[in-house]
């Protein structure tokens, strides 16, 4: 029925077993486990489901400090959007920018970031300030640069502010005395971007949001690597140490391992070479 697993900071899976239900007590054997084994002794951990269940994983894992992941956070209000409408891609990219936010204003990163760019040395092009604008605007420019700058997540009252500009950017209705909207209709499917369940997923993100924020400070969520000596560009990267990223990419080959028209025996013996396979890679 479910798989549970476990990554670390670095990528590998720490622990996958296929379990009947998604019931606690179906996994709480595997957790258990995990938790007595010497060299695993996080300091905090995110769910997809925090702060559910948090006396069961303080039980567990001692005095430990539980998040509840981005990408889930992210995804509920993500999901009850039209993927057909004209806004959709650049709907997500705002929402990103909601939550979380690339540490321009206190760090030396940024602009070093911006000199490379302009002068060439990091892509062989020159980019101008409009280049990088309208990268800003889009997916590539975290897909391409990401790795040179570090991300924080923000403060609880600061979310919860953006979440409901976001909202009201791109509805299409509003209620009289209210903000006046700033969405439109698609113009080929005549649907709005919002369903009907939108608005409650934004309200519920806005409740959840205080268990969003990173547990450790900005220095310890990231590793640094530094730059080699025969770059061109001499730019630090940033390995980040939130593990959720690392989890969801191996969700990704689950399908590979096995599935429910499998013998039992053979999707076990699958899951287990395919985990072990992908720890090897990672």
């Amino acid at each position: 029925m479910a798989l549970w697993d476990v990554a670390t900071e670095t990528g590998e899976i720490a622990t996958a077993v296929l379990v009947p239900s998604t019931k606690t007590k179906d996994l709480s054997h595997a957790a258990i486990q995990l938790s007595k084994r010497p060299c695993f002794k996080p300091k905090a951990m995110c769910s997809d489901c925090w702060p559910t269940k948090t006396d069961y994983w303080t039980k567990a894992f001692g005095d430990i400090e539980g998040r509840l992941g981005l990408f889930h956070f992210t995804q509920r209000i993500i999901q009850t959007l039209r993927k057909r409408h004209i806004d959709y891609f650049y709907s997500i990219n705002m929402l990103l920018n909601a939550t979380c936010y690339y540490n321009y204003y206190n760090q030396e990163d940024y602009e070093n970031l911006l000199i490379v760019l302009k002068d060439g040395r990091l892509t062989g092009k020159k980019h101008s300030d409009k280049d990088i604008s309208e990268l800003k605007s889009t997916k590539y420019f975290r897909q391409r640069y990401s790795w040179y700058l570090r991300k924080e997540i923000c403060s609880t009252n600061a979310m919860r502010e953006k979440l409901e500009e976001w909202f009201v950017r791109f509805k299409c209705t509003a209620s009289i005395g209210s903000l006046p909207v700033g969405g439109r209709v698609d113009p080929i499917t005549k649907e709005a971007l919002f369903t009907a369940e939108t608005k409650a997923a934004v309200s519920n993100c806005k409740e959840s949001c205080q268990c969003l924020q990173d547990p450790l400070t900005l220095e310890e969520m990231y590793n640094v690597i530094p730059a080699n000596q025969n770059s061109p560009h001499g730019l630090k990267e940033y390995l980040s140490r939130r593990g959720e990223s690392n989890l969801e990419s191996f969700h990704l080959m689950l399908a590979h391992f096995g599935n429910a028209g499998m013998r039992e025996s053979l999707a076990d013996n699958l899951n287990l070479t395919g985990t072990a396979r992908y720890n090897l890679k990672t």
